[in-house]
């Protein structure tokens, strides 16, 4: 799938019913901006997390490496646990982003001469020093993401950036259910399953990360309000809502192929024979 969007893993403290934490103040001002989509693991997980062969340390590690960002917001225990796993993890270094106060700049804590001056080093631009309002953080945050990724101010500059994402990330198997469901319009549930998993396989990836990949791309489809599930005749189905078939208009309407019209109508075509030839 053609990538235009920037998938941001979101850590931080936890919400009670007394206090908001920052990370979900953040959420919600990051939310407005569409070129963003952010993952937290409690949204995406929920169904793998009730089952005992999984735990939040492998989903969490497996979301960072699904991401193109991994932004901390250092404001809890958890966080700083989350700040020296990412940070020591040769796999997920070069995307984390550090938020700190400038208050603690200069502190000699174990976290900032520890984890936070290892991410300094890699590279100094992915610590992010903010006032203690929230308006200088959500400030700082777009600054950083529009220095790196510029090219998506223009779809004429997006040659410049990350060209797709393949169907064994989270993004990608998330666009392709979209697309796959545009075509045909409804698909028996088990046998869309079946057939993602065939051409995941056929791509040579790896099985022990399919359920993981499919889960959380259709949590994150009825989250957003793209999926519905119809029954009819004891069978069940998957199909697009209203919103998902904008969502793949909009997909289709940003490929950047040559006879991209011919190319859908033709894929349209081939579908129609199959089903009633």
């Amino acid at each position: 799938m053609e990538q235009n969007n920037i998938d941001l893993f979101l850590c931080g403290g936890a919400s009670n019913r007394s206090y908001i934490s920052s990370r979900d103040r953040l959420r919600k001002r990051l939310e407005k901006n569409r070129k963003l989509t952010i993952f937290y693991p409690e949204d995406m997980f929920m169904e793998l997390l009730s089952r005992k062969k999984y735990d939040l340390l492998t989903l969490e590690q497996f979301l960072a490496e699904n991401s193109d960002e991994i932004l901390i917001v250092c404001e809890s225990p958890g966080s700083f646990a989350e700040l020296g796993a990412f940070a020591n993890n040769e796999r997920t270094i070069g995307k984390v982003v550090v938020l700190i106060q400038k208050k603690f700049k200069n502190a000699k804590s174990f976290i900032m001469q520890g984890p936070v001056k290892y991410v300094e080093t890699y590279n100094k631009k992915n610590v992010i020093y903010y006032n203690q309002d929230m308006d200088d953080m959500e400030k700082e945050v777009n600054k950083y993401l529009d220095s790196k990724y510029w090219f998506y101010r223009n779809r004429k500059f997006r040659k410049f950036g990350p060209n797709t994402k393949e169907i064994n990330l989270i993004v990608g198997q998330y666009y392709f259910m979209i697309l796959l469901l545009f075509f045909y319009k409804n698909i028996e549930i088990k046998n869309m399953n079946e057939l993602i998993k065939k051409i995941y396989f056929e791509r040579g990836f790896s099985a022990d990360y399919f359920e993981i990949v499919y889960s959380a791309a259709l949590r994150r489809l009825y989250k957003e309000g793209m999926l519905n599930k119809e029954f009819n005749e004891s069978k069940s189905y998957y199909k697009l809502t209203q919103k998902g078939y904008g969502s793949a208009k909009s997909i289709l309407n940003n490929v950047m192929i040559e006879n991209r019209d011919r190319i859908i109508n033709g894929i349209r075509l081939k579908i129609l024979r199959d089903q009633y030839c």
